[in-house]
């Protein structure tokens, strides 16, 4: 008993206990490891099936949203007033019946299908067939419209049942493409106008099933076998029993998921035989580092001892070398590196607080210099009135309006209404300089004033008459309005000056070109493409400038 005593307490305990807890606990580990091995298998392939139930709904989430959005795009044709009265033309070769076709199907190309191929087939109620150009899809001019005409068949369809998915597979080079075919019914009075046919490429549905490493099969409501990858799956017939099956609305198609597990339990079973290897394995390696770490540590505390001797007495050489561990003089090289950043962080912020002081004083400065500008037009306008200089006075009343309007009205919108006063304030300033020989006309709709408008969106253009298109003429009269147009508002600006051709001369056609540039750009941005800025001459002479837009948005203040 003494000896196991002495022999436990000892110099090289340490070791000698690290290796009787090895011995302790491998022997019931390997046991423990056999015993959970059969619970661990059946575990893992519950979450296996788990695993590609949730991978099988992404899937077929992300297949359903390439139906939807095919399906949704063919709203577009049912809501577009002009297409569906296309339709009503029965003359196949209109010209601009065939326009309003490409130009609906055009628009699929920035909602729906972004940098993607597609097509669409158009039929009237009248035996017209209209093809868009199917050679992105491999498919020849009539080649695309006769199949589908052959493949699609509309008996014992009704209202409630006007669409239907078809699959056209012609082979090589011609790519095989799902086909959504759907009536078109008048939005009012629910009649058949005519029948939509988009067809997409088979690849966008292979793409997102190759996206997942799993196999899948989708058949229509027969049973029949609509596509497959990784699978040898019947082409007719049902699917096989227990998988696990998934609906693709709204096309009336399922999808189902053919992944077996049986792979799974092969890689466990070597899985059981590398995982009591590994432990083998782990054994020696875990020994031989123990052993390696605890004469590491021993050499560490006998330097850490000896250093401390030194300390402790005078007496000792202090000037010895002692050879320090290199992880220890590695962590005081990273201890005092850190202190460093610490110290050039601090520094860094207190840098960027003064600066944060200085910015916020210049602002202050800068919100004092607009405020004492307005004042001192104030005090102008005072000294006018009081010399009897009305003219003066109205003039400087009128530029502090605008300066006021461009230094404090920081949203970007505001009402028509406000538009029009500041448009009066500034022909204002300039009667000033041109007096009355040019007359400024405004009609706006009374229903439009309260609806909201980009700021200063007219003024540049009535700038444009006062500097250009007067040039060498004595007088003349400028015209604005603002009047609805469709479900949004045209705005005109006209004059009867020397007209846009010769008034775009070197001197000041650039500033001019820059002025209808930042409106264009400006119109596209709030208003969307639909938006529009068009010059042309007025009659007999002159410019007129049209502003249309689509749907007034934002918020007036």
């Amino acid at each position: 008993m003494k000896w196991i005593v002495k022999r436990y307490t000892g110099p090289k305990s340490v070791q000698r206990r690290i290796i009787v807890l090895l011995v302790a606990i491998f022997i019931p580990l390997n046991l423990i490891l056999y015993a959970a091995y059969h619970l661990t298998e059946r575990t893992m392939v519950n979450k296996v099936n788990e695993i590609n139930r949730i991978k099988s709904e992404q899937t077929s989430s992300r297949v359903r949203d390439l139906f939807q959005r095919a399906f949704m795009s063919t709203n577009n044709f049912i809501g577009d007033q002009a297409f569906i009265s296309a339709l009503q033309n029965k003359d196949p070769y209109s010209i601009e019946k065939n326009s309003t076709y490409l130009q609906a199907i055009e628009r699929l190309q920035y909602t729906f299908f972004l940098n993607e191929k597609y097509a669409v087939v158009v039929q009237d109620n009248y035996g017209g067939v209209f093809e868009s150009n199917p050679s992105r899809l491999g498919w020849k001019k009539g080649e695309l419209k006769r199949d589908i005409l052959k493949a699609v068949h509309w008996d014992g369809h009704d209202f409630f049942d006007s669409y239907q998915w078809n699959v056209l597979s012609p082979g090589s080079p011609r790519e095989t493409v799902i086909v959504l075919s759907r009536w078109i019914f008048s939005p009012v009075t629910a009649n058949k106008r005519g029948i939509v046919s988009l067809v997409i490429p088979l690849a966008n549905l292979s793409d997102v099933l190759k996206s997942d490493t799993g196999s899948y099969e989708i058949r229509d409501e027969n049973g029949r076998l609509i596509y497959a990858n990784n699978s040898s799956g019947s082409a007719s017939g049902k699917p096989a029993p227990g998988l696990q099956a998934f609906p693709l609305t709204p096309a009336p198609w399922t999808i189902y998921q053919t992944d077996s597990t049986e792979v799974i339990r092969s890689e466990l079973r070597y899985f059981q035989l590398t995982l009591f290897g590994a432990i083998v394995v782990i054994l020696v390696i875990f020994i031989a580092s123990s052993t390696f770490v605890m004469r590491t540590v021993g050499r560490v505390f006998h330097q850490i001892r000896l250093m401390s001797k030194r300390l402790a007495n005078p007496s000792i050489d202090l000037s010895a070398p002692v050879h320090a561990d290199k992880h220890l003089a590695e962590l005081s090289e990273l201890l005092q590196q850190l202190m460093h950043n610490l110290e050039i962080s601090r520094s860094n912020l207190e840098w960027a607080a003064a600066e944060k002081r200085n910015l916020e004083m210049q602002m202050l400065q800068q919100q004092m210099n607009p405020h004492f500008l307005l004042n001192t037009l104030n005090t102008i306008r005072f000294l006018a009135e009081r010399s009897n200089q009305p003219k003066i006075g109205s003039l400087v009343l009128s530029l502090s309006y605008l300066l006021r309007q461009q230094l404090y009205r920081k949203e970007g919108y505001w009402s028509l209404r406000e538009e029009r006063d500041y448009l009066l304030q500034y022909v204002e300033i300039q009667r000033a300089r041109f007096g009355e020989n040019i007359a400024v006309r405004m009609d706006f709709e009374e229903g439009l004033l309260d609806l909201p408008i980009l700021r200063m969106l007219v003024q540049p253009l009535v700038e444009n008459c006062f500097e250009h298109g007067f040039s060498g003429k004595a007088s003349g009269t400028i015209r604005i309005t603002a009047e609805r147009y469709r479900e949004g508002v045209r705005l005109t600006v006209a004059d009867d000056g020397i007209g846009f051709g010769l008034a775009a001369q070197p001197s000041g056609g650039t500033r001019k070109s820059i002025g209808l540039g930042n409106i264009r750009e400006r119109l596209r941005l709030h208003y969307g493409e639909e938006a529009a800025l068009e010059i042309s001459g007025a009659v007999p002479s002159g410019t007129a400038v049209i502003l249309y837009i689509p749907e007034l948005k934002g918020e007036a203040a």
